[in-house]
């Protein structure tokens, strides 16, 4: 698809979320922003360019799961424990 992130594993995650065709991605200032485009979604995340912290990926894989669940539950495809 296109290069998001010098970072290659944030780059293939984000490829991987805009084939679902779940996401849709906005460009501002200095970063590139996914908008999550589903009903009642609210979410978006900015991703980091050239990211200079080595938990870069491990961060934004753990705020995007969070969200998912997070959406899930507000939904109803799963129920929250």
């Amino acid at each position: 698809m296109s290069n998001l992130s010098n970072d290659s594993e944030i780059n293939e995650m984000c490829n991987g979320m805009l084939r679902t065709g779940r996401w849709a991605i906005t460009r501002h200032a200095k970063h590139p922003i996914l908008k999550h485009i589903a009903k009642g979604a609210t979410k978006f995340f900015i991703i980091p360019c050239t990211p200079s912290d080595p938990r870069a990926y491990a961060n934004f894989r753990r705020d995007y799961n969070r969200y998912i669940r997070e959406f899930l539950i507000q939904t109803g495809v799963i129920l929250a424990q």
